[in-house]
C-alpha cells in the first residue's frame, strides 16, 4: 500500500516533485512563467523559496531568493542565493537576460527566427529593402522588423 501524496510530511510532499540531477534540481510539478510553484497552506509560493527556507529557514525582509544557474524550475539549494531586486536586476543585466529573468532573442524558448535570419534582417534594412517586404520574406510581422532593426529584440545577435 502507498501513502497519498498529499498525506506526506510537507518536506517529503515538496522532494517527490523535484528530479535531482549533478547539476539542477528539476522542478517538476506546475509553474508559471517557468518558476515552479507548490501548494501550501492555501498558498503557492515559488518552489525555489521553499527549497531556500527548507535549507536556510526563513527569508529575511526585502530579500529574494536567486538563482545563481538562471534556470527557473532549479530548487538546488547550492544554485539559490539571497539578494535585492536591485541585486536581480543587476544580475540579469551582467548575464544580458531579458524581461523578467528569461533568455531573450535567439536563446528565448519561442524565438522564431535564428541568428543568421537576424543578420540578414538588419543587413536587408540598411540596405533600405521595405519593412513590409522583409517581414514576408521571413514570416513576421512588420513591428518585428522594426524591433529587430532598432535592436529592442534579438539583441543578442
Amino acid at each position: 500500500m502507498t501513502t497519498r501524496p498529499d498525506c506526506l510530511p510537507m518536506p517529503a510532499r515538496f522532494w517527490a516533485k523535484v528530479r535531482v540531477t549533478p547539476g539542477c534540481w528539476l522542478w517538476l510539478a506546475s509553474t508559471t512563467r517557468g518558476y515552479g510553484v507548490f501548494g501550501l497552506d492555501g498558498k503557492t509560493p515559488l518552489a525555489h523559496r521553499v527549497s531556500w527556507e527548507l535549507h536556510n529557514g526563513p527569508l529575511p525582509a526585502g530579500k529574494w531568493v536567486l538563482h545563481r544557474c538562471d534556470n527557473p524550475s532549479c530548487v538546488n539549494p547550492d544554485h539559490l542565493w539571497l539578494g535585492t531586486h536591485a541585486d536581480n536586476m543587476a544580475d540579469m543585466a551582467a548575464k544580458r537576460r531579458g524581461r523578467q529573468g528569461h533568455p531573450s532573442g535567439t536563446k528565448a524558448y519561442h524565438a522564431k527566427l535564428t541568428a543568421e535570419q537576424v543578420t540578414t534582417i538588419r543587413a536587408l534594412r540598411a540596405a533600405n529593402v521595405n519593412q513590409r517586404a522583409v517581414a514576408r520574406q521571413f514570416g513576421v510581422c512588420r513591428g518585428t522588423v522594426q524591433d529587430i532593426t532598432q535592436g529592442r529584440t534579438y539583441a543578442d545577435v
